[in-house]
């Protein structure tokens, strides 16, 4: 964003007044505000003051809406230097496996990313991966001053485990690490118990079903067998 204003005669070009230039998502913007007046009616000074307030306008016109596409960017995509495998789709936060001060052993987690304030959220004996989610997110909307409701959208969006199953592939595959199966056990373990609490309520509504079936059954016999004493 820059805003520039060139005297009369410093141009080869002719013109003087001010440029002012925006590059917003790779695309370069630019307007002149001549100071050349389209009529001697209009009086110097104020043309002069019309042209600059024009550009000024717009440099701060261009100012916000850069300001704006960068806040967009920075909640939906992820950093172009983001690791492989790295990325929760926004920037701030990426995954990662290794040691905590807790563990000696490698261990999933998500890390806040910022200069001075870096944190990691592991995901351990004490923390599932929605819990340490909920954590890096609300940090990371801290730290970055996220609005609100962005933040409330995101603590709604836990990552599958699935991307961390991705990460140890990648990792051991094209980093040179040996990580084990295990280093995914806690990461899983709300899923697993997630999976047994649905087979749980399967197992019950099949038998509250199989003892309503039964109950209907006895009543039907005992139905029938009233009235066959009824007849006799």
């Amino acid at each position: 964003m820059a805003i520039s204003f060139y005297e009369k005669g410093q141009l080869s070009s002719g013109f003087y007044g001010w440029r002012v230039v925006a590059t917003i998502r790779g695309k370069l913007y630019q307007k002149y505000f001549s100071l050349h007046r389209p009529t001697s009616d209009i009086p110097y000074q104020l043309w002069y003051k019309y042209q600059k307030t024009r550009a000024r306008y717009f440099e701060a016109r261009w100012m916000a809406r850069s300001a704006a596409t960068q806040y967009l960017d920075f909640i939906n995509k992820n950093h172009p230097n983001t690791k492989p495998n790295r990325g929760v789709g926004f920037q701030g936060i990426t995954i990662g496996i290794g040691p905590s001060a807790e563990e000696i052993r490698p261990i999933c987690y998500f890390s806040v990313n910022k200069k001075g304030k870096a944190r990691r959220f592991y995901i351990d004996n004490n923390t599932t991966i929605s819990g340490a989610w909920r954590d890096a997110v609300t940090y990371w909307g801290n730290i970055y001053e996220i609005r609100p409701k962005d933040i409330s959208i995101k603590l709604g969006r836990t990552p599958s485990p699935d991307i961390f199953k991705a990460l140890r592939k990648h990792m051991n595959s094209s980093e040179g690490h040996n990580l084990p199966p295990s280093v995914l056990h806690y990461v899983y373990s709300e899923k697993r118990l997630q999976i047994k609490s649905l087979k749980s309520q399967k197992y019950n509504q099949e038998h509250k079903i199989s003892d309503d079936l039964l109950s209907v059954k006895s009543h039907l016999e005992n139905e029938i067998e009233k009235f066959q004493k009824k007849s006799e």
